[in-house]
């Protein structure tokens, strides 16, 4: 095999997985553990790695394994998480609205892309 398996992700996790890894447009920081987290529930145990090498195994697993779906729910259900956890500290800090909004929304719309996600076609 030329390329290294872990730098190649199927087209349809790329977008995704460029923006789960990017804090500036998800609007969370997704840790480590979390991702080995995510892949504890779909049955795969994770080394302790790089972050984008973690995400890209998953992607990997689920993708080869039929479990997108599956996988893309853990990742929503953790950034509803935080997002919930956001809306408490808006209400205890009223003062820092202004950060604390920008990433809810930020949170929200990475929900709502995981959700189209979720929908689309395991096989693109």
């Amino acid at each position: 095999m030329k390329r290294n398996q872990e730098e190649v992700l199927p087209p349809a996790y790329e977008g995704v997985e460029r923006h789960l890894t990017a804090l500036f447009y998800s609007g969370v920081y997704i840790t480590n553990s979390d991702i080995v987290q995510i892949g504890r529930s779909l049955g795969l145990d994770l080394p302790m790695k790089d972050r984008t090498a973690l995400l890209k195994q998953i992607m990997r697993f689920a993708h080869e394994e039929g479990r997108k779906r599956e996988l893309m729910q853990g990742f929503h259900t953790l950034i509803k998480e935080r997002s919930d956890h956001y809306a408490k500290l808006l209400e205890e800090f009223p003062e820092a609205a202004p950060l604390i909004e920008e990433w809810l929304r930020k949170a929200r719309a990475t929900a709502l892309l995981l959700q189209r996600e979720m929908r689309s076609s395991p096989y693109e």
